[in-house]
C-alpha cells in the first residue's frame, strides 16, 4: 500500500493524473500521507477498540485517531465528497433519477 506522497504522485502520473486532478480529487489523502502516514498492509488490528475497552471509554470515537464526526463526515481527509460525471463513468456507475414527489 502507498505510503509516501512523492510515490503516490508518481502512480497517479503513470495511470494520467496530473498534480492538479489528484490535488483536487485526493488531496485530504495526500496530506494526511505528507504527514506522515504510517505505512501499513491494507490491515487494521483493532487497536482502536482495544484501547477502547483498556481506557474504560463508552465510545470508540473518544479514542480514535482521526474520527468521523457526528455528521459521518472526515475533516481532515474531506470525506465524503461530491463525484463528478467522469468518475461515475469510469466506474460503470448510474445514478437513478430523483423521484419527485
Amino acid at each position: 500500500r502507498n505510503h509516501r506522497p512523492d510515490v503516490m504522485l508518481k502512480a497517479f502520473d503513470m495511470a494520467g493524473y496530473g498534480p492538479e486532478v489528484v490535488e483536487a480529487e485526493f488531496g485530504g489523502m495526500l496530506n494526511a500521507f505528507r504527514h506522515g502516514a504510517p505505512p501499513h498492509g491494507g490491515i487494521a488490528p483493532g487497536v482502536d477498540r482495544i484501547v477502547m475497552l483498556l481506557a474504560d471509554a463508552e465510545n470508540i470515537r473518544d479514542v480514535t485517531l482521526f474520527p468521523m464526526n457526528g455528521q459521518a463526515r472526515d475533516l481532515m481527509m474531506g470525506a465524503p465528497s461530491p463525484v463528478d460525471e467522469r468518475q461515475l463513468r469510469e466506474l460503470n456507475i448510474r445514478l437513478a433519477p430523483q423521484i419527485k414527489s
